[in-house]
């Protein structure tokens, strides 16, 4: 769904399996360019020494959120 661009009803209704084993053939020979680019990046961050900062302390955010939310009246 995602290398072709199109939501999950349309993938559902409108390609059937014949369809999607061509496309995916096709996208494995001539990759979309948003994979291109995300691999791409990755080596890139790979090869710089950068880390994913995804996996940050969810307490802290925790602490923001409630010392931002104290500073509305009406909230907290």
């Amino acid at each position: 769904m995602l290398t072709i661009g199109k939501d999950y009803d349309y993938v559902r209704n409108e390609l059937d399996f014949p369809r999607v084993k061509v496309l995916n053939a096709y996208n494995k020979q001539c990759p979309p360019s948003h994979v291109g680019i995300q691999r791409l990046c990755r080596i890139l961050e790979a090869f710089m020494g950068i880390e994913d900062s995804s996996g940050s302390d969810g307490s802290q955010n925790e602490d923001d959120l409630f010392a931002d939310l104290q500073n509305f009246p009406h909230g907290g």
